[in-house]
C-alpha cells in the first residue's frame, strides 16, 4: 500500500505524533499529497518544514514535511519511495485540509518529465511577487533513463544534483558518478541532522556543516545547535568587551564612555509560546472573567487518595481526585461544562476536563475525554500517560482537542491560590492551589486540618453567578465527603 504515515518527534515545540495516516490521491501513477486533517475540527494547518525539495527522491521511512496545527507540529515521513515533485506549497504557507500540495512520481514518471500541476492548484507565489496573480513555475525533475532514475531512488540520490552527460540525460553512470564523488566527499553534501536541529540552524544562521554531531553516525541534534548559539553569543560578547577596551584614540578620547550595562537578551518565541500568547490575550481581551474562590476542609480527600493509592497499581494525586469529582460535579451542572460559540451557548453532552501542563516551550492542556465515566484508577493512568507525552513531546492532536473544562493546579510549587484565565470557548477553569495546615472550629474548638483554596474563574456570557456559585457548593460537598459521589 502507498501512503504516508506520521510518525513522533515534534519538538518546536514539536509535539511527536505517531503513526496517522496521511491521504494520497492518484493521479494515473502519480500521486497526490494533500494536507492532512490532524484532529477533528482541523480546516487548515501550516506547512512548517519540506525535508524533501521537488527532483529528491523519497524513500520508505524518510521525514517528507512538518505540519502545524494550532496546537501540534507534527512530521510527516514518507510510506513509499519516489519522486517528490510539482510542489504547490512553501514554507510557511497556510493551506486548506484537503489542498494538494505536491505529488509523488515513479521513478519511470520522473524520468519521462511527468509532473503536470493538479488542475485548479496553483503553485505558490515567490514572497515580493509584484502581480498579485503572477505564480512562479516549479522545477521540472530532471530526465533521466528508467534505469538511472531508478538506481536514484533505490540510493536515496536527488537527481536534481546528478550532472547529465552529453546525451542531456540521466544515464545510469551519471548516478554512479555521483555515488563516487559523494563517497569520495565523505557524505551526500547534507549534514546529518535531526529536523529540530535544522530549524534551530536555520533561525539563528548556523552551518550545520560546521558543528560536530553528538548523535547517532555523528547527527546534530538540537543540543548541539543550541551549544553552537551560546557559543556564538559569548563570543560576540567577548570581542564587544575587547572593542571597549581599547585606548580611545585622539580622535575619540573626548567621547563619553561607554555604559557598563550589557545587551538585553532576547528570547525567540517557540510557535506554541506565541499561540499562547495570543490565545491568552484574547481571552483576556474578550472574555468577561469572575471569580469565585472557598477554601475547603481536604481531609476526607487525602484519606481517600491514601485509600486509593493502596489499592492502585499507578500513582494517584489529587489533581487525579479532582478530575473525579470535578467530572461529577459538572454532570450536575451542565451550564459550567457549556461553550460560548458567539451565536450560541452550547451544551456539550461529552465531559472531557483538561488538566494545564507546563513545558519548557510553553503550556498545554491534555484533555482527559469522558472524565464522568472513568474510574479513579483509570483517571490516574490516563492523567499520568498525558502528562508524560507532553512532557516528552508525544501528544496527538486528539489528546488536545474536545476539553469542555479546565484544571490548572499550582500546589505543588507552594501556590496557595491563584486566579487561571479562562480557556474559550470553554465556559471555565478551576484554579488549585496547595493544601496546607491551618487552625480552623471543627465542632465549635480550634484544631489544625488539611485545608485547600479552589478558585472558579468563568464566562459571564455562558454562566451567571448563581449557576457558578452551585457548582462549586456542589464541588466542595464531594471534597468534604467524597463518599456521596458513591450514594
Amino acid at each position: 500500500m502507498n501512503e504516508l504515515v506520521l510518525r513522533g518527534s515534534i519538538h518546536n515545540y514539536r509535539l511527536p505524533i505517531t503513526h496517522y495516516l496521511l491521504p494520497l490521491r492518484r493521479i494515473g501513477v502519480a500521486k497526490e499529497v494533500i494536507m492532512p486533517a490532524l484532529g477533528m475540527a482541523q480546516e487548515t494547518g501550516t506547512l512548517l518544514t519540506w525535508h524533501k525539495r521537488a527532483g529528491e527522491t523519497v524513500n520508505k521511512g524518510e521525514l517528507l514535511m512538518t505540519v502545524a496545527t494550532d496546537k501540534t507540529d507534527v512530521e510527516i515521513e514518507a510510506n513509499a519511495t519516489g519522486v517528490l515533485a510539482q510542489v504547490t506549497a512553501a514554507e510557511g504557507d497556510e493551506v486548506p485540509v484537503g489542498q494538494v500540495i505536491a505529488l509523488i512520481l515513479t521513478p519511470e514518471e520522473a524520468a519521462a518529465g511527468v509532473g503536470v500541476p493538479p488542475a485548479n492548484t496553483p503553485a505558490f507565489e515567490e514572497p515580493g511577487s509584484t502581480p498579485a496573480t503572477a505564480v512562479t513555475p516549479v522545477a521540472p525533475v530532471p530526465t533521466a533513463t528508467p534505469v538511472a532514475a531508478r538506481l536514484a531512488a533505490e540510493r536515496g540520490v536527488d537527481l536534481g544534483r546528478v550532472k547529465a552527460g552529453a546525451s542531456g540525460k540521466i544515464q545510469k553512470e551519471d548516478v554512479l558518478a555521483f555515488l563516487a564523488a559523494q563517497k569520495a566527499a565523505g557524505g551526500n553534501g547534507r549534514p546529518l541532522a535531526s529536523p529540530k536541529a535544522r530549524r534551530l540552524a536555520r533561525e539563528s544562521s548556523i552551518d550545520l556543516a560546521a558543528l560536530r554531531g553528538s548523535g547517532p553516525d555523528g547527527a546534530v541534534l538540537a543540543a548541539d545547535v543550541l551549544a553552537a548559539q551560546q557559543h556564538q553569543t559569548a563570543t560576540a560578547q567577548q570581542t564587544t568587551e575587547r572593542v571597549e577596551e581599547l585606548p580611545a584614540s585622539p580622535l575619540t578620547a573626548t567621547a563619553p564612555p561607554a555604559q557598563e550595562a550589557g545587551e538585553p537578551t532576547r528570547l525567540p518565541m517557540s510557535r506554541l509560546w506565541r499561540v499562547m500568547a495570543q490565545r491568552l490575550q484574547q481571552s483576556w481581551q474578550t472574555v468577561p472573567h469572575f471569580y469565585l474562590e472557598r477554601e475547603v476542609n481536604a481531609t476526607a480527600l487525602m484519606r481517600w487518595r491514601e485509600t486509593a493509592q493502596a489499592r492502585a497499581t499507578a500513582k494517584v494525586t489529587v489533581s487525579d481526585l479532582l478530575v473525579k469529582l470535578v467530572a461529577a460535579a459538572l454532570r450536575k451542572h451542565p451550564r459550567v461544562n457549556a461553550s460560548w460559540l458567539e451565536e450560541e451557548i452550547v451544551l456539550n453532552p461529552a465531559i472531557n476536563v483538561g488538566l494545564a501542563v507546563a513545558v519548557e516551550e510553553g503550556l498545554l492542556v491534555p484533555v482527559i475525554h469522558h472524565a464522568d465515566q472513568l474510574g479513579l484508577q483509570e483517571i490516574a493512568a490516563r492523567r499520568a500517560e498525558i502528562v508524560e507525552r507532553a512532557q516528552n513531546g508525544k501528544l496527538t492532536p486528539d489528546d488536545l482537542s474536545g476539553g469542555t473544562f479546565t484544571i490548572s493546579n499550582l500546589g505543588m510549587f507552594g501556590i496557595d491560590k491563584f486566579n487561571a484565565i479562562v480557556n474559550p470557548p470553554q465556559a471555565a477553569i478551576l484554579a488549585v492551589g496547595r493544601i496546607a495546615e491551618r487552625i480552623v472550629a471543627v465542632n465549635g474548638h480550634p484544631s489544625v486540618q488539611p485545608v485547600m483554596a479552589l478558585t472558579l474563574s468563568c464566562d459571564h456570557r455562558v454562566v451567571d453567578g448563581a449557576r457558578a456559585a452551585q457548582f462549586m457548593q456542589t464541588l466542595m460537598g464531594y471534597v468534604e465527603e467524597p463518599l456521596a459521589l458513591f450514594d
